[in-house]
């Protein structure tokens, strides 16, 4: 039999602890389990911010419906303007139609949204057609559209496009003249106004009933390719 002093005599055995090559193991573990998550956490991130974009294009279209339900159904002015007051630009005009428009007039995915927000502008863009700006083609009263579920009425602002106040509207009314359908050069011009790729190639369009609609970046350029001056998507219907 075995006494308590011949135990306390006995050595014990040491607590192993884990090696380098163990540690090294467990890192390079953690570390893959990171690398695999990551770009499920940054695609999650992607899309809450287009759908946040789309929501406040929405809100813009829903203030805008209600400014020309007061006026008759005049479309807002846009910078360029009769009086040539730049108070006029219409994210002013339909500002009292909503209930924050600072929450609702940036885009997060628009790489100027601090300078647009800090300079009381927009990461939307009216189309040229529904204000003067377009001369004989325009159309600025809402309730004159043939069809409102086909009419364009703001696009996303292109990245490029400085955060100046004339800049609350697009030059679409130059995209598809006979000299650049002629020289291919449509698609060009498009991109230098408009962004047509900014959630992961798809980018969101205003229509005139107020619904906003996510367009891929493939059917804008085979609208460039295929369209013609006078028969193409930035026509007001």
């Amino acid at each position: 039999m075995i006494t308590d002093f011949h135990r306390s005599c006995q050595p014990t055995t040491a607590r192993r602890g884990f090696t380098l090559v163990e540690l090294l193991v467990v890192i390079a573990i953690i570390g893959t389990l990171v690398a695999l998550l990551l770009p499920a956490v940054q695609s999650a991130r992607a899309a809450a911010r287009r759908t946040k974009c789309a929501s406040n294009l929405r809100q813009v279209g829903l203030a805008m419906g209600q400014f020309c339900d007061a006026h008759k159904g005049r479309f807002p002015e846009t910078s360029h303007n009769d009086s040539n007051d730049e108070q006029l630009s219409w994210i002013y005009t339909i500002a009292p139609f909503m209930e924050s428009v600072d929450s609702v007039r940036i885009c997060p995915d628009d790489p100027k949204a601090a300078e647009r927000l800090a300079e009381k502008l927009t990461s939307y863009v009216m189309n040229a057609y529904l204000t003067d700006e377009a001369g004989s083609g325009s159309v600025t009263n809402r309730n004159k559209l043939q069809s409102v579920s086909k009419t364009l009425v703001a696009y996303e602002i292109a990245s490029q496009k400085a955060a100046t106040i004339e800049n609350d509207h697009l030059h679409n009314h130059g995209w598809f003249t006979p000299l650049t359908v002629a020289r291919k050069e449509v698609l060009d011009k498009i991109r230098a106004d408009a962004a047509i790729e900014r959630h992961a190639g798809v980018s969101h369009f205003l229509y005139a009933d107020w619904r906003v609609e996510s367009v891929d970046s493939d059917a804008v350029s085979e609208w460039a390719a295929t369209q013609t001056p006078t028969n193409n998507f930035c026509l007001p219907k």
